[in-house]
């Protein structure tokens, strides 16, 4: 049941959001949505912040670093479109494993707990989570993909990637978390009991438990190993056998991009593997 079970988490950014006001907040869930489904991830719980994220997931970590490569990408472009620069820049991620009930109950209270963490909102009331839709029988108004043109979706949802059918999309053209979580699944984890589901986002200890419980998170999807016989491949395919060692500052952001997209390496992975340096990975990540 918990094999490849997840709690995935961005680094928060300091200096930066990636959401500044409900567009950007939408274009950022939506973006996440689809790419889960393009890689055939299971979303269980979703929590957005202004400058970072929380997903519970079901997935393997190498279907995981192909998600955060597309939405840093896709996010990204949209974000320089807007803002005329990319707030995606040295966001990373963390994965810790979710091996017991007890613990996926309290990684889901942790996760929507966060805009109470904050100070901004009542979890339940915040709407950039799923809190709403457990326990509740929730159907609100939308549309099903299937009754939606290939233009409309286009247009809506900004892509052209096949979704599911019954896919729903709100009137402000939010996908609806009710249409893509198995929300039966998290409640049986609950044992069916919405006194337990709330007694858990009310605890007020929660986050001291959770934190210390996660100690080191799971390891990048390619191991180092991997990744350097994929740096090897690529240079030889695409830059002549050149060692990165002596490429100049250009052609060794073309190749860490390169790495990046293939192998969804962290950006401690590659300041491991490659010699490059913050400043660099700030410019082309």
């Amino acid at each position: 049941m918990f094999r490849d079970c997840y709690h995935f988490c961005t680094t928060a950014l300091r200096d930066n959001v990636l959401c500044r006001d409900k567009e950007d907040y939408i274009r950022l869930w939506n973006c996440i949505v689809i790419y889960a489904i393009k890689y055939d991830i299971k979303i269980l719980c979703i929590c957005l912040m202004s400058n970072h994220f929380h997903i519970l997931l079901l997935a393997g970590p190498k279907q995981i670093a192909s998600l955060f490569r597309m939405v840093k990408i896709q996010y990204g472009r949209y974000m320089k479109e807007k803002y005329g620069q990319s707030t995606t820049k040295g966001l990373d991620y963390k994965l810790f494993a979710v091996n017991s009930r007890k613990a996926f109950c309290q990684e889901v209270a942790y996760i929507l707990r966060n805009a109470y963490k904050a100070r901004i909102s009542n979890p339940v009331s915040y709407p950039w989570s799923s809190a709403l839709i457990y326990f509740t029988n929730l159907q609100r108004a939308g549309r099903k993909v299937s009754e939606m043109t290939i233009r409309e979706i286009a247009s809506t949802l900004n892509t052209r990637e096949k979704l599911p059918e019954n896919l729903m999309v709100s009137p402000s053209g939010v996908i609806l978390p009710e249409s893509f979580i198995d929300v039966a699944f998290v409640e049986k984890m609950f044992g069916g009991s919405p006194v337990m589901f709330f007694d858990f986002l009310k605890k007020w200890n929660l986050e001291d438990i959770v934190d210390g419980t996660h100690g080191e998170e799971v390891s990048e999807a390619y191991s180092d190993d991997e990744v350097i016989v994929g740096i090897r491949d690529i240079c030889r395919e695409e830059f002549g056998g050149q060692d990165p060692k002596y490429m100049d500052q250009k052609t060794l952001g073309r190749l860490t991009r390169k790495v990046f997209s293939r192998y969804g390496a962290s950006r401690s992975q590659l300041l491991r593997l490659l010699p490059v340096d913050d400043f660099l990975l700030d410019r082309v990540l």
